[in-house]
């Protein structure tokens, strides 16, 4: 009786990580693990991207990182020429240019992640295409990048803004706090916005609509305090307010944030978070064939 001999295999390129559709009864624990495991070992790819964006973003430009800081200088200087005289503030122009300052600059961290998150996978087809990187890096890396700024430029712009009144406070300890939280729910968000804009990219030119629309919506060139009370409560149900109102708390008031703000806002980045991460993974495997 001839014995049968198996010819070798030819081996099959990968595309798709190992385990993708082999692990029954995978749970979200387990999920979580992996990917935090494949951040881990891909994290000079992490730091590459956000390096190499940093060295791109001002290139041959004259003034190069001083923009990050110019930009919201300005617009705070023309926002408060504006509506110094419109709102009552206990000291004036000096109060409002405060207020602006707490609102706006964490504001570009929420406008700034969304909107480069939704263009990351799209940008990034040629990497995808030719090796397998987690695309969660991707979405990641424009919330560092953007952190990044948004730290650099409020510190140089509150010591900036010393002789203007800022005050050197124990709940500027806060800040950090607030600033991971409010990450944590920007990055949610991004997750959303890099899924929905890579298979629909008329989704790209609603958003600058919708992000115009939610800044007017959020009290950050006004206060809360100018509008009747009958509506004033209706704020609490934009989910980007308990996060202003902390940083206005924190930096504007000089207080500490309350424990009822402290929970809302991080009740609302764990949702926001699971909801982006949900939907990111369970489109991940089909992104690349949307490119």
């Amino acid at each position: 009786m001839a014995t049968q001999v198996s010819s070798p295999t030819t081996p099959i390129p990968q595309v798709f990580p190992p385990g993708r559709d082999t692990l029954p009864g995978l749970n979200g624990l387990t999920l979580l693990v992996r990917d935090a495991r494949e951040l881990y070992r891909f994290r000079a790819v992490l730091a590459n991207l956000v390096a190499q964006d940093l060295r791109t973003r001002y290139q041959r430009s004259l003034l190069g990182f001083l923009w990050t800081l110019l930009n919201p200088i300005l617009m705070m200087v023309t926002l408060s020429l504006v509506f110094t005289h419109l709102f009552k503030f206990s000291d004036g122009g000096t109060d409002y240019a405060l207020y602006l300052f707490s609102g706006m600059v964490p504001w570009g961290l929420l406008v700034g992640t969304i909107f480069e998150s939704s263009t990351c996978i799209i940008s990034n087809e040629g990497l995808i295409r030719k090796i397998y990187i987690p695309k969660l890096i991707f979405p990641i890396s424009r919330l560092v990048l953007n952190t990044t700024m948004l730290t650099l430029s409020m510190t140089a712009l509150f010591l900036l803004m010393v002789p203007l009144g800022a005050r050197f406070t124990p709940s500027l300890l806060m800040v950090p706090i607030a600033i991971f939280i409010y990450a944590v729910f920007t990055l949610g968000l991004g997750l959303i916005a890099a899924t929905v804009n890579t298979f629909y990219r008329d989704f790209g030119h609603l958003l600058t609509v919708i992000l115009q629309a939610w800044y007017f919506a959020t009290p950050i060139v006004y206060p809360i305090s100018a509008l009747p009370e009958e509506i004033a409560w209706r704020f609490w149900l934009n989910p980007a307010y308990p996060f202003i109102r902390m940083f206005h708390v924190t930096i504007y008031e000089g207080h500490w944030p309350s424990w009822m703000l402290f929970l809302s806002t991080a009740g609302i980045a764990s949702v926001a978070l699971g909801i982006g991460y949900v939907t990111f993974k369970s489109y991940e495997d089909k992104l690349v064939f949307r490119l």
